[in-house]
């Protein structure tokens, strides 16, 4: 079985869901620090996937797997819901010793991670008004 079939696409996840970063503005006195936080989560994303191919390319499950949890992590915390799925679902076949599978999941990872980049950015643009933080 193709492992890219496995990795779940569930459309009825929101990409991101609002509530979490709306907290977090709660939680913080300057919106501003949230408006980064999304910010700096899109800026290093794509790096995260890449050392994540490598490891996996590279057949180093253990470094795959320090790779996959980073992206979950820094998923949840931004509320990047369908990513976070889509990359436990690669954990998990990692953690299956099935490499290969997790090397198919990429395509489908990369493409969710993509349109939660496009999504953070529209909400939380790199030069925003003073007026435009969501707070």
């Amino acid at each position: 079985m193709d492992g890219a079939a496995r990795v779940p696409d569930d459309a009825a996840a929101p990409l991101v869901d609002p509530a979490v970063l709306a907290d977090m503005t709660r939680d913080f006195s300057d919106p501003v620090i949230v408006h980064r936080f999304a910010q700096d989560f899109s800026a290093t994303l794509e790096g995260k996937l890449d050392r994540l191919e490598l490891r996996l390319a590279a057949g180093d499950a253990t470094g795959a797997e320090d790779a996959v949890l980073s992206v979950t992590t820094s998923a949840r915390m931004v509320g990047a819901m369908r990513l976070d799925r889509a990359a436990r679902a690669i954990h998990g076949m990692i953690t299956a010793d099935d490499l290969h599978g997790a090397r198919g999941g990429l395509v489908m990872l990369r493409v969710c991670a993509t349109d939660t980049i496009g999504e953070l950015r529209a909400a939380y643009p790199e030069n925003p008004e003073p007026t435009t933080v969501p707070s």
